[in-house]
């Protein structure tokens, strides 16, 4: 097995299968991020959050094979508004889910250090 590992990883290069690992779990992600704007679309609009929301929802759709463009600013940015929703008692279990992908997501990163 160790030496499938090396074989692969000499053909996908330093880092390719945790960033294609990451691509797997962004799909993910945008689609809960997607339900939770359509399910709580009102409560995320009295938040303040919907819009920015929204915008990186699509930024990240678009790139979503590429995560070197959104593991920046977008990222760090997401990650605050999804810390601002989970302030809301109502929303906080709702996100549990986007919680636990983003931190395979987060540990994934550190490996390949966007």
């Amino acid at each position: 097995m160790g030496i499938l590992m090396t074989v692969e990883e000499s053909i996908l290069g330093t880092g390719e299968r945790e960033r294609r690992e990451i691509v797997g779990y962004i799909q993910m992600l945008l689609d809960s991020i997607n339900d939770l704007m359509v399910k709580y679309k009102q409560e995320l609009k009295n938040m303040g959050v919907i819009n920015r929301l929204g915008i990186l929802t699509e930024i990240i759709t678009m790139h979503k094979y590429n995560p070197e463009v959104y593991m920046g600013n977008y990222w760090e940015e997401l990650l605050s508004l999804i810390n601002i929703i989970k302030q809301d008692q109502k929303l906080a279990n709702e996100v549990k889910d986007i919680e636990e992908l983003i931190e395979k997501i987060n540990s994934l990163k550190e490996l390949v250090k966007f």
